[in-house]
């Protein structure tokens, strides 16, 4: 998820908690204490994202892609992290006011800097990009596939508010311009359908409205629901896309097994999803992208925006189309290729510790280009694409020990 979002949901939290603090005890935290919930519930909320530091974003495109969401997108990285943020609040505090907070303050803030640190493992997970929050005991990538990684709905059931709510001029300014730049691209951008667009900006207008209407409690409360209601809605749709693609292989090659449904939603949109299909038949491997409708009588999958961009080794899919499924373009290899490739070269097993979806071409005898079909991998110019040599015992530094997505298709123990 977006860094915007994360940083939402860490303001979210802090007024819920201070909210709720408030009612139950009958009396407001102090405002020195308010103020650091709000600033360290912001940071812990984003905290995980600290790996970006060591990752080199923008540098080695294999070292981004093992170590971003890696061992501070996990349980105990989550629970350092807050103890990090929770101490270093607490000696901002001694210092500006000399004295520490009362032990119930204490106690609160932690209790909400573990909650805010770990939404964003959740937020994370709700994605097609994916965590494995559970390691050292399972190294396994898990997807939650049910919200785009920039999703505007949770801006505009959000922001309204916490700009009500907020007690600082600055941050008032700041979240409204957001909002307002946020609208303003979903009627630009390609991604956002007009008529997604008219929806935001609809439901923008009644958010404003409900969080100037309501008192300070039932506004927070309304936010908090409606970010869960935006969530469970593309989650549900998402899975009734996943059904229907699942049925629609099923339908066009009975002899087919699918590994994997990987699904995106698109922004501002719980009916148009891209789906990438991987599948096994015999000794074949096959990768089929489509636009599924999660309502096709509302609107078709033909409808759903355009083809979705893949790299050149796809070619159109021969399959034939429904209103709820539009097969777009389909690629495939020997399935033993990929195994031989992870085995004799240890730079691409180390790859496959992180791609989901993989494809490759043979750009020489000697080098193999290998990369993720989520983002457009196997094109050359895909933040997934790495060039590395077919065969190689020379082996990535400090690679983690996440299980390979494809592990079933390897043919042999990976550790």
């Amino acid at each position: 998820m977006d860094n915007v979002t994360h940083s939402l949901a860490g303001l979210l939290l802090a007024e819920c908690a201070v909210r709720l603090r408030s009612r139950a005890t009958g009396v407001e935290p102090a405002t020195r204490v308010g103020t650091a919930a709000a600033v360290a519930s912001v940071l812990a909320a984003n905290l995980p994202d600290a790996d970006l530091f060591y990752t080199g974003a923008g540098g080695d495109r294999l070292t981004y892609m093992l170590h971003h969401r890696g061992y501070t997108h996990t349980v105990i990285g989550v629970l350092i992290g807050a103890a990090l943020v929770w101490g270093a609040v607490l000696v901002v505090l001694r210092w500006r006011s000399r004295g520490w907070p009362a032990r119930g303050d204490v106690l609160w803030l932690l209790a909400l800097l573990v909650v805010s640190t770990s939404s964003h493992l959740v937020l994370d997970w709700t994605n097609s990009y994916g965590v494995h929050p559970f390691w050292p005991v399972d190294d396994r990538w898990r997807y939650g596939d049910s919200v785009f990684i920039v999703e505007p709905w949770l801006w505009v059931v959000s922001v309204p508010a916490l700009v009500v709510g907020s007690g600082s001029r600055l941050l008032r300014v700041l979240l409204s311009l957001l909002l307002l730049a946020g609208l303003a691209l979903a009627w630009r951008v390609d991604l956002v359908s007009k008529g997604a667009a008219a929806a935001l900006t609809a439901g923008a207008a009644a958010s404003v409205a409900v969080a100037l209407l309501l008192g300070s409690m039932p506004r927070v409360a309304t936010a908090v629901g409606g970010w869960l209601a935006v969530t469970l809605v593309m989650a549900l749709s998402s899975a009734k896309a996943r059904d229907s693609a699942f049925r629609a292989v099923r339908a066009s090659d009975p002899d087919a097994e699918v590994l994997d449904v990987v699904v995106s939603p698109l922004p501002a949109n719980a009916v148009c999803m891209a789906v990438i299909t991987v599948e096994r038949t015999g000794s074949s491997y096959r990768v089929v992208t489509a636009r599924v409708s999660a309502a096709p009588s509302i609107t078709e999958a033909s409808g759903c925006g355009a083809r979705s961009g893949v790299g050149a080794i796809f070619q159109p899919s021969t399959r034939i189309s429904t209103r709820a499924v539009r097969w777009d373009s389909e690629w495939s290899a020997p399935i033993n290729e990929l195994a031989t490739l992870a085995r004799e070269g240890c730079p691409v097993l180390a790859a496959l510790r992180f791609i989901r979806v993989p494809a490759w071409q043979h750009e020489s005898a000697d080098t193999v280009l290998l990369g993720d079909v989520r983002y457009g991998g196997g094109s050359g110019t895909s933040f997934s694409d790495v060039r590395v040599p077919v065969r190689s015992s020379v082996c990535a530094r400090a690679v983690p020990p996440w299980t390979p997505p494809r592990a079933e298709i390897l043919g042999f123990a990976v550790r």
